[in-house]
């Protein structure tokens, strides 16, 4: 999608539509977090991109718009454009502040499970390479296991 020349308050409508997809997506992403379905994350993971790629893309347009209304291409400056806007406008801009927020929590929700994940894999990983200690093979194929401690002779 490349964005024109558009009003701030068209692109506000238009990022607000990706917002409410973005959180679907999300919603989606943590369902299959919960059920560990690796093949759909991958996909999930791409749409996520693209929606958020477009969403950048529209910010971008929205701050050059308020720019070219006069106003700075700065969060100041998209504030003093809403002071002179209807209703409306405003109250999509907050609407837009309140997906951004529950789209962040979803996120920071997601990146836990994922960490879960990923603790879980270490665990087994470690429990594979022998409660952690590393395998190290000697030139007889033979496994070398390093023990902490003393060693002593016997006999």
């Amino acid at each position: 999608m490349h964005p024109a020349q558009h009003s701030p308050a068209e692109s506000l409508s238009r990022e607000r539509e990706l917002a409410r997809q973005l959180q679907e997506c999300l919603q989606q992403e943590q369902a299959e977090l919960v059920r560990a379905d690796v093949a759909a994350l991958a996909q999930t993971a791409d749409r996520k991109s693209g929606i958020v790629d477009q969403m950048n893309l529209l910010a971008r347009s929205r701050m050059q718009a308020v720019a070219a209304a006069g106003h700075a291409a700065t969060e100041a400056g998209m504030l003093a454009w809403l002071t002179a806007q209807d209703d409306a406008v405003r109250a999509d801009w907050q609407a837009l502040l309140a997906a951004a927020a529950a789209g962040k929590e979803l996120n920071r929700t997601n990146g836990l499970l994922i960490h879960q994940h990923m603790s879980r894999n270490q665990a087994g990983l470690q429990a594979l390479r022998g409660g952690g200690q590393p395998a190290v093979y000697g030139r007889d194929g033979q496994q070398n296991v390093r023990t902490a401690g003393r060693s002593f002779v016997a006999g």
